[in-house]
């Protein structure tokens, strides 16, 4: 399973997502902490306010109607009582005493707070936690050891218990307002929302994030795909859009085109001109060579004159490179038969497996040249040649077999440079002037594939394969 996105729009959507998340968690990490104490503080504000407001009434109403002022301002969790004493027997919260005693108008020594854990009212197993003690009452032998135990307990519990705020107020009457409130907890809804927010964030992002990445690469695919066709001898104009720097390369492309496609054109026309000139002299001498008395040396000057006029057009079939020929569509399968067909009848030892159907955009007669300079050099120098062709979902194989002596590795590459031959079985006695791969070879990367040696079944003779690019 691969995770990481092979494209570039899936890779920055990637990244902009992870970036996002762990940004987004760092800040919640940094400020979970002070909201919550924020919210905390707000609560506590809230119940102290509470606490003056019925302090206030309390002081200030007839004594038959203070319970039922008291009854009204009790809540679950505030709880309000007028006593003989004071719940506090200390004072425990030195800034909310001065702050209490400043607002009602009250001496510090008439203002007792404090913030503590009181497991009877916050602990959720407190009646089990009474439970335990009756029981350990009436088990005399082992009273010590729970005891102790229950006290561990205690200790341990009153740390899971939300603080309690506990006040105690002197009444104008000589009584105690005492008050025992447990501020709400904070709200985590907050949370909730910011993650809502995230993913909503995120996805917006990420969506304007490929609509972007999209508009930008679909020029640099429309670049790429016009590249693949140059490479095949195609000449596919790219439209200059998208941003500016991406134009800027898309102009560049299209400019090499251009400058490619003259040199080209320039290189043909004096091809033309130099073989039209090199064609009349060489005509014009084995004219008048063959107007000679016959005799061994007008046979030697003929000859030579063949040889000078194959040499010569070799040489500019090498240096021509591929033909003129338009790309269009063919179909290798029925090409590779009708040539193998036509090398049979030319009593050559040629044998062609059927194959399917493969279509493919390129110049086909310059193939058929390639693959039957191929073949006849196989069949000339392995006695047969036995051609199949495969396809894959990216090209199209054909391969060459003959039962010759082979070529060593280390001279598989260089018999495809120019005029170079072979020593022994592939000598000049042989025939040819070192041009047949080289020219087949730089026929087919033309065209976009490419011509590999290697060695035949078994270790023996020659296998050449030759690549053609399927069109995409």
């Amino acid at each position: 399973m691969r995770l990481w996105p092979r494209r570039a729009g899936g890779q920055l959507a990637l990244l902009l997502i992870l970036v996002l998340l762990v940004a987004q968690i760092i800040t919640i990490v940094i400020l979970a902490g002070e909201r919550q104490g924020a919210l905390r503080s707000a609560s506590l504000e809230h119940v102290l306010q509470r606490v003056a407001d019925g302090y206030t009434l309390a002081d200030t109403t007839d004594p038959e109607l203070q319970e039922r002022i008291l009854r009204a301002l009790s809540s679950p969790t505030l709880r309000l009582s007028i006593d003989s004493a004071p719940y506090l027997t200390e004072d425990r919260a030195s800034g909310m005493t001065r702050r209490l005693a400043e607002e009602l108008g009250l001496s510090v020594e008439q203002v007792r707070t404090a913030m503590e854990a009181d497991e009877d009212d916050c602990l959720p197993d407190s009646d089990d936690h009474r439970d335990r003690e009756r029981h350990d009452d009436e088990d005399d032998e082992h009273h010590e050891d729970e005891e102790h135990r229950d006290d561990d307990d205690h200790h341990d519990d009153r740390h899971e218990c939300p603080p309690v705020l506990g006040v105690s107020l002197a009444l104008s009457s000589g009584q105690w307002f005492n008050a025992r409130a447990r501020p709400p907890a904070p709200s985590w809804l907050w949370l909730k929302a910011t993650l809502t927010s995230v993913g909503i964030t995120a996805v917006l992002l990420t969506l304007t994030l490929l609509l972007a990445v999209r508009r930008i690469l679909q020029p640099m695919n429309e670049l790429s795909l016009a590249a693949h066709a140059f490479g095949r001898g195609e000449k596919v104009r790219v439209p200059e859009k998208g941003p500016e720097d991406v134009r800027e390369v898309t102009r560049a492309f299209n400019q090499m085109q251009d400058q490619v496609g003259r040199a080209q054109e320039d290189r043909a026309r004096l091809l033309a001109a130099l073989a039209h000139d090199l064609r009349t002299p060489i005509t014009s001498m084995r004219l008048r060579v063959e107007m000679l008395p016959e005799g061994e040396d007008r046979d030697r000057l003929l000859d030579s004159l063949r040889e000078m006029q194959h040499l010569a057009e070799a040489t500019l079939d090498f240096i021509r490179g591929t033909t003129t020929e338009q790309h269009r569509r063919y179909d290798l399968a029925t090409l590779l038969d009708s040539l193998c067909g036509d090398l049979q009848e030319m009593g050559l030892a040629v044998h062609c497996d059927d194959s399917p159907r493969c279509v493919l955009q390129g110049q086909p007669e310059a193939v058929k040249r390639a693959l039957r300079n191929l073949i006849e050099n196989a069949v000339n120098y392995g006695e047969q040649a036995e051609v199949t062709l495969a396809t894959t979902d990216t090209e199209a194989v054909v391969t060459i077999v003959d039962q010759g002596p082979g070529i060593p590795e280390a001279e598989r590459e260089r018999v495809f440079e120019p005029f170079y031959r072979l020593e022994q079985s592939r000598s000049r006695e042989t025939g040819g002037a070192g041009l047949g791969l080289a020219i087949a070879r730089t026929l087919i990367r033309g065209m976009g594939g490419d011509v590999r040696l290697g060695a035949g079944l078994g270790g023996q003779g020659l296998q050449v394969s030759v690549t053609l690019p399927k069109t995409r």
